[in-house]
């Protein structure tokens, strides 16, 4: 996935922040990232289905990068 497609998708829950609006992103075999903006606020809250960490952003821009890198570390080209 593009990092522009990224930041768009990012950029809609933020828009929408009243709503719940959420996106999955596979992460290798066994990992999904899932992504939402807090309700009423611009703050990006990323979990992990692995990982008990929640990230969360505040930057739709470095929360895209962030993304980015953890869906295309473990490709291979």
């Amino acid at each position: 996935m593009k990092l522009e497609h990224i930041k768009n998708l990012l950029q809609i829950s933020c828009t929408f922040n009243t709503s719940s609006i959420s996106h999955s992103f596979s992460i290798g075999v066994n990992d999904t990232l899932i992504v939402k903006c807090l309700k009423d606020t611009f703050i990006l809250e990323v979990t992990s289905s692995e990982n008990p960490q929640v990230e969360y952003y505040t930057s739709i821009d470095q929360a895209a990068e962030a993304l980015y890198e953890k869906i295309h570390a473990n490709k291979t080209n």
